[in-house]
């Protein structure tokens, strides 16, 4: 059967506008609250400030040749909320905008799970885990080529990655970033020329940057330390010249509102990456789906900390879900555990949206301890399934009153799935969106499942428009017959219709026929103190096809801990054929990607590289033994085998 929300939206009435108009009719309701402060440098944005400053970086956009479906502007940044003006700009202009992370490689191999051999039959990964790994280690310049990005925006710390990345369009030819820019430059007042140069205009803007104040327990902020009097509201003459007749933004060549705004990177754990483009729309409808009384904060003057990145679709989600709402948007540039608790505690934030690791730092980190968090009263976590005991243990030494789990892809447009505010099952990630179709397929004979039945998950609803930018053979297979998104994930509904996300399909192993989830191994796994973090992954054997093997962290109390303890500690909590066949690997960190999934293909590629050790010890003992049997002297040649056959040879003819 379908299971869908029994509420529903006149999706008739949604406006057929591009998205900041969308968003700008909004924040014309709150007047002078604030709309964004940056934690970092203080900096501050009031809601009645953001038409102005999103028409300046159009504006300053536009001047360096942005001007429609044609630009597509890469915005290689890292966690700033100041790039969110970029892809406001890019809306009104009608262009693209194209969502980089700044942290990725360019040119040189880098590797941010290094993986390097140990002894014990374990292998350490080191690294940050906001840079993600690649084997190229060119991902930056991927990134744009796939995207065919013809302009790029981005902060000074990635100046010198972007400037490479345009050496290398200019070397190869054809249109890739023609032009490069800071994004302090198209968030000033300041002309701007393709070439590089500058023209300094009468200035509107006094700004004055300070730490932001401590706040009150009340909902009202103190006035900011800087202030903008509508920087583009003031009809220097340049604008007045651009200005058409009504009053609008020039270029606005938004001719549907199914036109690309944004395009985003699948995370690439099954395969090659790929440009998902995200439509006007398909924003729209989204912000007004979880904009529903039932799903709870925030509301207007609630502080909202955003702690994930823009280039990823739960970032910009989450962001724009804030802003439309009327909330303040606390933006931190660079996550660190101390600063996310430091932020929380300080600014005394209402609502956060986090990745399952965020939720295993609250749940177990030592740092929490005597803080004073009772601000906090939602928590929303996405990006990867989240072991349920884990979810009640963050919930009860926070006493929060919500913790919830959602459910989203890039190349759904967001998020899918989320259960009422207040709901206390853990496990589930919620029930569909109003407006969404979500059905379970089995995976082999694709005839519905059951309530309790595993399967694949498929999705339809009004924002799922899944595109891949000039790949229209991906596009295709990424949908049914029916129209429905096909997921690649396993999952199950009950009969309440609450959804449950196990694993990713390709994750299932597949022992002598029978799947084994990994997620349902790595839970058990879990409830050993000594275990911080863990990974089931299949280990190929000739004999049953995969066997269950599992990737351990080890906690720091616990350094005597043995392979056979754990394999233990499992048996018996599952059926056999789940259990540790493939043995037991002691890692110093389980490699994830940004989102919080396990990158289990390099986790894989530990017995990749073992075999391929065995092979080269192999040839290389080779090698040694043919050396060894070679004669070093006329010695060893005269007493060789050969050469005394042929002395033998010899006296014989004699």
């Amino acid at each position: 059967m379908e299971v869908q929300n029994p509420f529903q939206i006149l999706w008739e009435k949604i406006p057929s506008t591009n998205f900041t108009d969308f968003l700008l009719a909004k924040f014309s309701k709150y007047g002078s609250n604030l709309a964004m402060i940056d934690t970092e440098s203080g900096k501050q944005w009031r809601y009645s400030e953001m038409r102005g400053w999103i028409e300046m970086c159009a504006n300053r956009l536009r001047e360096i040749g942005v001007n429609n479906i044609n630009s597509r502007v890469a915005v290689i940044t890292s966690t700033t909320g100041q790039a969110l003006f970029v892809h406001f700009g890019c809306s009104l202009i009608g262009a693209v905008a194209v969502c980089i992370n700044g942290f990725l490689s360019v040119g040189a191999i880098i590797i941010a799970n290094d993986l390097r051999l140990t002894t014990s039959n374990s292998f350490v990964f080191g690294g940050e885990m906001r840079k993600p790994c690649s084997a190229k280690g060119d991902e930056i310049w991927q990134q744009v080529d796939i995207s065919e990005s013809t302009h790029a925006i981005t902060e000074s710390q990635f100046l010198s990655k972007v400037e490479e990345v345009k050496r290398k369009a200019i070397m190869r030819g054809g249109s890739r970033i023609k032009v490069v820019k800071l994004l302090d430059d198209v968030l000033s007042d300041v002309k701007l020329k393709k070439d590089g140069g500058a023209t300094k205009r009468p200035s509107t803007i006094q700004q004055t940057t300070s730490q932001p104040p401590a706040n009150d327990a009340s909902p009202p902020i103190e006035p900011p330390q800087w202030s903008l009097t509508s920087p583009e509201s003031s009809h220097n003459e340049d604008e007045s010249e651009q200005a058409g007749e009504n009053g609008q933004m020039p270029g606005m060549n938004v001719t549907s509102s199914k036109q690309t705004l944004l395009i985003f990177f699948s995370s690439g754990t099954t395969g090659l990456i790929k440009a998902v483009e995200i439509s006007h729309r398909s924003l729209i409808v989204n912000i007004q789906q979880i904009s529903c009384p039932i799903y709870g904060p925030p509301a207007i003057k609630e502080r909202f900390l955003l702690t994930l990145c823009l280039h990823h679709i739960f970032g910009a989600i989450s962001a724009y879900y804030a802003l439309a709402n009327g909330a303040t948007l606390f933006c931190m540039s660079k996550y660190a555990a101390k600063n996310f608790l430091d932020s929380i505690e300080e600014y005394k934030i209402n609502v956060v949206h986090v990745t399952p690791p965020i939720v295993q730092m609250l749940a177990s980190d030592p740092l929490v301890e005597g803080r004073d968090l009772s601000n906090l009263r939602s928590v929303i976590v996405a990006g990867a399934p989240v072991d349920p005991s884990v979810m009640s243990v963050c919930k009860e030494r926070l006493q929060l009153k919500d913790l919830r789990q959602a459910y989203g892809m890039t190349e759904l447009g967001g998020l899918c799935t989320l259960s009422h505010f207040g709901c206390n099952n853990l496990a589930s990630v919620g029930v569909p969106l109003p407006g969404m179709l979500v059905k379970v397929v089995h995976w082999e004979t694709k005839e519905l499942s059951a309530p309790n039945q595993v399967g694949q998950l498929l999705v339809m609803g009004p924002q799922v428009q899944p595109a891949f930018y000039k790949n229209p053979k991906a596009t295709n297979d990424i949908t049914d017959s029916l129209g429905y998104l096909k997921t690649g994930d396993a999952a199950y509904y009950d009969e309440d219709g609450y959804i449950y996300i196990l694993d990713r399909m390709k994750d299932l192993i597949k022992y002598k026929g029978a799947l084994v989830c990994p997620s349902e191994v790595e839970n058990i796994l879990r409830s050993h103190p000594g275990i911080d973090d863990c990974a089931v992954v299949g280990r190929q054997d000739h004999v049953s096809g995969e066997v269950p093997a599992a990737f351990v962290v080890k906690n720091a109390q616990y350094q005597l801990l043995a392979s056979a303890e754990v394999r233990q500690h499992v048996a018996g909590k599952i059926a056999q054929f789940k259990e540790l066949r493939g043995g037991v690997f002691f890692v110093s960190d389980i490699p994830r990607s940004i989102c919080g999934k396990i990158l289990r293909r390099q986790l894989k590629q530990y017995w990749d590289r073992e075999r391929t050790a065995s092979k080269d010890n192999l040839v290389i003992a080779n090698a040694d033994n043919v050396r060894n049997r070679r004669p070093n002297s006329s010695t060893e040649k005269r007493d060789s085998p050969v050469a005394r056959s042929k002395v033998r040879s010899t006296k014989t003819i004699k």
